[in-house]
């Protein structure tokens, strides 16, 4: 998702400023109105709020977030170097010793949302982090928490998510009070500047991760209105396990989520490495797409294929792994068609799903079902093998079939010896 140049904000046209300090209170609520990162606008902050005057040295701030993999991010700036830190915090992380014996654990512990410190003054030293600061020639410190009220919250550091920030002086004496009465309203209007455009983040985040990159553009351009839809072409590539049922009944129920996720993790990666879009896991299975635009279909078409040995390649040696510690096993069938889908909005008026139906979609899943009756992984369409000229030389024919609710017999093809051939490892694109 795009985002603005930070430069291009200059300050905001909603009221006159009427001094040097207004003007930065402008350019603060109209940045928040903007998509810029939220990097750049802690930078500038804490420039602009330099050449107000503000001895200010040292910032920080973590902002927590919704993401499946990332916890937080967290920036350091620095006077006359910066940004100096720019460190995402994985959800797996653990907390160093350093972040339970911080000020912000026990803020965050005892609801304390400001938190100020003398660093001059020995007796305010009551943190490690702080002496470490004052060993650096800072003078005066302060922490200050937002709660964004966004619900979540992250157990590991026991923080709900928002947005912590502290800032620091290497003035002697410290902060004067003219830099506490600039900073005690900036600092408020930078947090709800940065909820703003965090918001937007976040929502984009879920939606990727839910729907994928594609479908969540079209949500968030305001395509949500039920019944809209566009035609368009595309390889659909659907995939299955084969034995999941079986496999449940031999793992821990505790473990079946944690197993399935690492089979489809091994189908979904290399659609998106190769430029596909998965738009849905149906239980043990899922359907991916790879529009007909932007290069040639046959590029295309062996793109998919690509990605298709990819897949198995990931599955088989996952299988390898698992079966050195005892684990139970799955395989993968693979069925590739090409067709025109109607792509949008379907479902009822308060529950909307955004993905593809059409004929094409039908018929996929109904070839995938043929797999094991035609001893294949790998199921190809005769309107797939059509366009993918690069790689007809791999490919036998397996009769006509029909297919169960579809009126006219199918043309299916496999791959020659199609084991034997993903094994070979050579990708796609050194056998055109």
């Amino acid at each position: 998702m795009e985002h603005t140049e930070i430069s291009a904000i200059s300050g905001c046209s909603h009221f006159p400023a009427n001094s040097k300090e207004e003007e930065l209170f402008a350019w603060l609520i109209d940045a928040g109105m903007q998509r810029i990162r939220v990097e750049d606008l802690l930078s500038q902050l804490c420039e602009r709020l330099s050449e107000l005057g503000v001895n200010l040295e040292r910032s920080n701030m973590a902002l927590t977030t919704l993401h499946p993999q990332v916890s937080a991010f967290m920036y350091t700036w620095k006077n006359r170097e910066g940004i100096v830190t720019n460190t995402a915090l994985l959800h797996n992380d653990e907390p160093g010793e350093g972040w339970f014996s911080s000020p912000f654990f026990y803020m965050i512990g005892n609801n304390v949302n400001f938190m100020h410190r003398k660093l001059e003054e020995n007796d305010s030293l009551d943190f490690p982090v702080l002496v470490d600061f004052k060993n650096q020639g800072l003078t005066d410190w302060f922490g200050q928490i937002f709660d964004f009220g966004w619900g979540g919250r992250d157990h590991k550091r026991d923080t709900n998510f928002g947005l912590i920030t502290s800032w620091a002086s290497g003035r002697k004496g410290g902060f004067s009070d003219r830099d506490f009465e600039i900073l005690r309203k900036a600092i408020p209007l930078f947090a709800l500047a940065v909820k703003g455009i965090s918001s937007f983040e976040v929502a984009g985040t879920v939606l990727e991760t839910y729907v994928g990159k594609e479908t969540a553009r079209e949500v968030m351009s305001g395509q949500i209105v039920r019944g809209t839809a566009r035609s368009i072409n595309a390889v659909l590539l659907y995939a299955d396990l084969k034995g999941f049922t079986k496999l449940t009944d031999m793992v821990d129920p505790s473990e079946i989520v944690a197993t399935l996720d690492q089979y489809l993790e091994r189908m979904a990666d290399p659609v998106s490495e190769f430029g596909g879009e998965v738009l849905k896991f149906i239980g043990d299975g899922m359907l991916a797409t790879f529009a007909l635009e932007g290069m040639e279909e046959a590029d295309i078409c062996k793109t998919a294929l690509m990605a298709t040995q990819k897949m198995m390649l990931g599955i088989e040696a996952l299988n390898v792994k698992r079966e050195s510690e005892n684990k139970p096993t799955m395989g993968l069938d693979v069925a590739l068609h090409i067709g025109e889908v109607m792509y949008g909005n379907v479902g009822s008026a308060n529950r909307l799903d955004f993905t593809v139906v059409g004929a094409a979609v039908n018929e996929v899943s109904r070839m995938e079902s043929l797999c094991d009756a035609l001893s294949t992984n790998v199921i190809l369409s005769g309107e797939f093998a059509k366009h993918a000229v690069h790689c007809q030389d791999h490919f036998e024919t397996a009769g006509l079939h029909s297919l169960r609710g579809v009126r006219t017999p199918k043309q299916l093809f496999k791959l020659k010896i199609s084991s034997a051939y993903l094994e070979t490892h050579e990708p796609m694109a050194c056998i055109a």
